[in-house]
């Protein structure tokens, strides 16, 4: 029995054995100014990225309180704290930023006080936890004034 013509065409006849393909690597560590040859098939080129930026020290302690704060007031803004000081804002009329402010300055006060409970032996996760817990009262009024100022939303 003979192989069809297309099949003799792909692979040879049947009385050669298949010649052995030469293995590639399937990565390339050459230099990035000589281009590789063009070859059939999926090539793949790592080459290595520029060294990422460091941040300072001032920036990353920025982005963390300000994602600590941001997400505590979603949480509050989520358990109905937010709309409920909304409410008391439109209500104080044109003392609404005094109001804010002074619900704001008690809120902090007692999430110091409530913090002072913490023991000062526990882990700094137990610390930066019970942080961001006592101080979504007070991100949640920031929250609530940013959104009730003039024109913030229409």
């Amino acid at each position: 029995m003979t192989a069809p013509e297309w099949w003799e065409a792909l692979y040879g006849p049947d009385d050669q054995p298949p010649a052995e393909a030469p293995r590639r690597r399937w990565y390339s560590a050459r230099d990035q100014a000589h281009e590789p040859e063009p070859q059939p098939g999926l090539q793949v080129t790592i080459r290595p990225t520029a060294p990422a930026t460091p941040v300072s020290p001032r920036k990353a302690r920025i982005r963390w309180w300000l994602l600590r704060r941001s997400t505590a007031a979603g949480i509050g803004w989520g358990l109905g704290l937010g709309p409920a000081v909304s409410s008391q804002l439109d209500e104080a009329g044109p003392g609404a930023i005094g109001f804010a402010l002074l619900l704001w300055l008690i809120a902090w006060r007692a999430a110091t006080w409530l913090l002072r409970l913490v023991p000062r032996d526990a882990i700094q996760e137990v610390h930066d936890g019970a942080d961001w817990a006592a101080h979504i009262p007070s991100a949640t009024i920031l929250l609530a004034l940013a959104l009730h100022t003039p024109g913030a939303v229409q």
